[in-house]
């Protein structure tokens, strides 16, 4: 019996060393920077790494203050990167390793000067935001604290129905409550700038239910960056 056991852990202990030999034979370092597209300055975030075709090696790494990275990866297999992060246009890349590479991922910044907060949702007449409006507006507040020169002005719509001065004190008391919201995520309340307009510019003039839903919005324009 002490032989067979013995054996065995030698046997297990082999099988060990072998296996992290051929580990070590096989991943090659991919690394370098993740770099704004228009000067190069860093950015702080992660990366997504998926072997294709079937993604049984995945993971994220994320990038070092200065903007820098390192993956271990499969030698000669096929990944996707992808990086998605908030003021800036998702990011993907398919690459083959077959040695040590040096990539540096420029990621391009979200030109848009105006946007509409697609997931920001009031009950009807009130201006309590609904519980899942909270990760768009969580994303809007980090893209501002990771970008502290920017100042924008959160612009206030109702639908037309109605009386005119309670839809204006509407949308004001909306763009207000979201602004507190984004104080509320450590953003500089003199960064964010409010108006109301009521129901004075429609997308679509149409009384559908679908109409007015399009009407009642508020939309994010970005006054300096």
């Amino acid at each position: 019996m002490r032989k067979i056991y013995l054996f065995t852990i030698f046997s297990l202990a082999l099988v060990a060393t072998t296996y992290a030999q051929i580990s070590s034979d096989t991943l090659v370092l991919v690394y370098g920077k993740m770099l704004k597209a228009a000067d190069s300055t860093p950015i702080v975030g992660n990366i997504l790494y998926e072997k294709l075709p079937y993604y049984d090696d995945m993971g994220m790494a994320s990038t070092k203050t200065d903007g820098s990275y390192e993956i271990q990866l499969i030698k000669g297999e096929t990944y996707n990167f992808s990086v998605t992060k908030s003021g800036y246009n998702k990011y993907t890349n398919k690459i083959t390793v077959n040695g040590n590479l040096a990539l540096d991922i420029f990621v391009e910044e979200d030109v848009v000067e105006l946007r509409k907060l697609e997931n920001l949702i009031f009950d009807r007449g009130s201006d309590l935001i609904s519980p899942s409006s909270y990760q768009e507006l969580n994303e809007l507040a980090t893209w501002m604290n990771e970008n502290p020169s920017i100042i924008i002005q959160l612009e206030g719509h109702t639908d037309f129905a109605g009386n005119p001065d309670a839809n204006m004190r509407l949308s004001e008391a909306r763009v207000l409550a979201v602004q507190e919201y984004l104080i509320d995520q450590k953003v500089k309340k003199s960064r964010i700038f409010t108006k109301a307009f009521g129901g004075t510019q429609p997308v679509t003039q149409e009384r559908t239910d679908e109409a007015k839903a399009l009407n009642r919005r508020v939309e994010v324009r970005v006054i300096r960056r």
